[in-house]
Formats: structure tokens, sequence, C-alpha cells
């Protein structure tokens, strides 16, 4: 062999390592963006709770009422993104809607998941009356697709739950705090990762009112209401909402009287309204033109108040 057949065979060789060095790279290059694709895609999970606000609402009624009722709980779970179009929770729910929840994910570098038992927990007004893990065959999560699960939650001490409830009704206006909590068990081959879920929505069990009070805008002198004729005598009712997501709209109307006369003086409505958790005041304006005693009535949802309930007015 000459020297120049030589130096093409070394030339060759090393162009042949250097070929099979790139051919490697671009495996193992190719190999990490699927890995960092399947996070990218693992990062999106989400669950879907598909149980109505309405339903829950139905259960828990349900249940005041003396039934053994059952909850119902339809999971899905997908890869895909899954876009919360929900708006903020201060908002009045709309019973329509479903109740979405976004999934915590461990950073596992898997290329498609399995997810198989779900553990579950239902909390009403923050404790908790229902746990039950559900035991399901490993699944894949399909990238389009939905991995569908469907559970029931039932509830051993359904008189305890009552209480929970007539109590949360009663200091909320009809508002019960309903939150489910839980775990998704995700497989990739020997490795395991438990995927954490939460939601919390409060549904109306009973017609939510808000509290009313009212007095005269007067001065009150040895615990008596005064005023002279031609002044300004308003009837101040205090609206406070005791719910804590909701919104509530009321019609009131307010009449005022003259003790002696069958006819009103006065009598107006009005549409009082307050933000959850928060007190609004309105002013039914009325101005005495003649001197005497006088008081007023005021109806509105839930609420009556009746003329020998009624603060009365001294006008001079």
């Amino acid at each position: 062999m000459t020297e120049k057949e030589e130096i093409i065979s070394r030339e060759e060789l090393i162009g042949l390592v250097q070929l099979v060095i790139i051919f490697a790279a671009m495996l193992a290059g190719r190999e990490i963006g699927n890995i960092y694709g399947s996070f990218n895609e693992l990062s999106n999970m989400a669950v879907s709770l598909n149980t109505s606000e309405e339903a829950v609402a139905a259960y828990l009624r349900d249940t005041l009422e003396g039934e053994n009722a059952t909850l119902g709980v339809g999971l899905a779970i997908t890869i895909r993104g899954y876009n919360n179009t929900e708006g903020p929770i201060t908002q009045t729910p709309d019973y329509v809607r479903k109740w979405l929840i976004s999934v915590t994910l461990s950073p596992i570098v898997v290329t498609q998941p399995e997810v198989s038992d779900v553990e579950m927990h239902l909390l009403i007004e923050g404790r908790e009356v229902a746990a039950q893990t559900f035991q399901f065959p490993r699944a894949k999560v399909g990238y389009v697709a939905y991995l569908n699960r469907t559970v029931d939650l039932r509830v051993a001490d359904v008189a305890a739950l009552r209480e929970i409830i007539s109590a949360a009704a009663a200091e909320h206006g009809g508002e019960v705090e309903v939150r489910i909590t839980g775990r998704a068990k995700a497989n990739v081959l020997f490795l395991e990762s438990m995927l954490p879920f939460t939601t919390t929505r409060y549904p109306i069990v009973s017609l939510p009112k808000l509290d009313i009070s009212s007095e005269w805008d007067a001065p009150s002198p040895g615990g008596v209401y005064t005023a002279n004729v031609g002044d300004s005598t308003p009837v101040l009712v205090t609206a406070s909402n005791p719910t804590r997501v909701h919104s509530l709209t009321q019609q009131a109307t307010c009449t005022i009287y003259m003790e002696g006369v069958a006819e009103p003086r006065f009598t107006q409505t009005k549409t009082i309204t307050a933000a959850p958790g928060t007190v609004s005041t309105y002013l039914f304006l009325f101005t005495p033109t003649a001197p005497g005693n006088y008081f007023y009535t005021l109806e509105t949802t839930g609420y009556s108040l009746p003329p020998e309930s009624s603060p009365r007015l001294v006008v001079h």
C-alpha cells in the first residue's frame, strides 16, 4: 500500500467517525426534543369535573329533605390545554357552567402518561364529610380525546351533614361552601406521581335574601325620633349581603302612614343591591307636611316590617 492510499484511508476513517458522531448527536437531540415536547404536553394536563353547580345544589337540598342522596362526579382528563373560561369567583355563578380545575404536575419526564386510581374528598364548609379512593385500571391519557371517569361520593354521617348545611345556609343567606379535592395517580412505566386537584363552589340551597334593617334618619333624643314639619326625614334602609360570592338584588317597598289616617302619606319602591359580604344603604325620601305621629312599613324578599314593629316619628 502506498503512502497516498494510507492517507486516504485515514481521512475516510476520520470522516466516518465524524459522521457516526453527528448521527448519534442528531438521534440524541431528537430524543431530547421528544422528551421536552412530552413534558410540555404534560404541563398542560387538566381535569374537568363534570358536575354542574345546579346538580350540587339539588344534592344538598335533597339531603336537607331527608333523602340519602349520592353526589355523582364525572372527571375528564386530557393532555391538551383545557382552558378555564369561567369568570372571577365573585361573579354570580352560571348554573349551566361546568366545574373546571387545573392540575399541578410533578416534573416527571415521560412520553405519554397513564392515569389509574383517583382519591377524592368532599368538604362542606371546610369540614370533610366524605373521603373515598376509587380504583381504576391504568389507561393512557390521549392527546386529543378525554379519559373519562365517573365516581359516586357517599356521606356516612348524613345527620351531621344536614346540620352543617342548615347552619351554613342560615348564616350565609342560603349559600353553602362545597369543596372537592383529590389526587389522580399518574403511572409511567414503574414510576408513579399523584396529580392534585381542587375546586370550590358556593351553591344556593334556599332562597337568598339580604339582611334588612331600617330606621328614621332623624334625631332620637330619649329614644324617640323627632322632626319638624317641612324637614326632610327619610327612612334609612340598610341591606347587608351575608353571602360570599353572590350579589343579591331585591325590590323593597316603603310605605309611610300617619297615626289616625288610613291612607298612606307616602309610598316608594326601590331596587336594592349589595355585593357579597358588603352593606348598602338606601334612603326613602319623605317630608312631613303636618304634625303628628308617623310610622312606616317595609316589604321585601324574605322580610316584612309590620306597623306594630315600626319605629315612631313625632313631628312638631
